[in-house]
C-alpha cells in the first residue's frame, strides 16, 4: 500500500458497489434496445403481410373489373367461404393469404364489388387486412347490358 498526501491510500480501480451499479445501468439499456428490436421485427412482419394482402386484393379486384359485365355473378361473402368467391395464395416470406369477394346488384345495370384479403391465421392478420370496393356499371346495351 502506498500512501500519498495526508495519509490516504491511492486505490486504483472500482469498488464492488460501483461495478454493480454499472452492470444494472447496462442491463436496463440492453433491455430497452431488445424491446425496440422486437417491436421493429413485429412492425416489419405486419408491413410485409400488409403489402402482400394489398397486392393480392388489388389483383383480384382488377380481375373482376376485367370480367365482362354479364359474367359478374352476384353472391359471395367477406366473412365465410362461398364457392367461386374466394381464393388462397401463398406468398414467399409471408405465408398463405386468403381472399374473399362479394358481388351485389343494387339494380340491373350496376354491380357493387367488395374484395378482402388477409393473412391466414396469426395474431397480426387483422392488422394486415386489405379491403377494396368499386362499382361496375353497364350503360351500352349494344355490349350486352341487361
Amino acid at each position: 500500500m502506498q500512501e500519498t498526501n495526508g495519509g490516504r491510500r491511492d486505490d486504483a480501480g472500482f469498488t464492488l458497489i460501483e461495478a454493480l451499479i454499472a452492470i444494472v445501468v447496462l442491463v436496463f439499456g440492453l433491455l430497452a434496445v431488445t424491446n425496440l428490436m422486437l417491436i421493429g421485427a413485429s412492425s416489419n412482419s405486419v408491413a410485409n403481410q400488409s403489402s402482400a394482402t394489398t397486392a393480392i386484393a388489388s389483383e383480384q379486384l382488377e380481375r373482376l373489373k376485367a370480367t365482362p359485365f354479364t359474367g359478374l355473378v352476384t353472391g359471395g361473402s367477406l366473412t365465410s367461404d362461398t364457392t367461386n368467391f374466394f381464393r388462397d395464395d401463398s406468398v414467399d416470406g409471408v405465408g398463405p393469404i386468403h381472399t374473399r369477394w362479394v358481388i351485389a346488384a343494387p339494380n340491373t345495370q350496376t354491380r357493387f364489388i367488395q374484395v378482402r384479403s388477409q393473412p391466414s391465421g396469426g395474431l397480426l392478420s387483422v392488422r394486415a387486412r386489405a379491403d377494396f370496393s368499386t362499382f361496375r356499371t353497364c350503360t351500352a346495351s349494344s355490349t350486352g347490358c341487361p
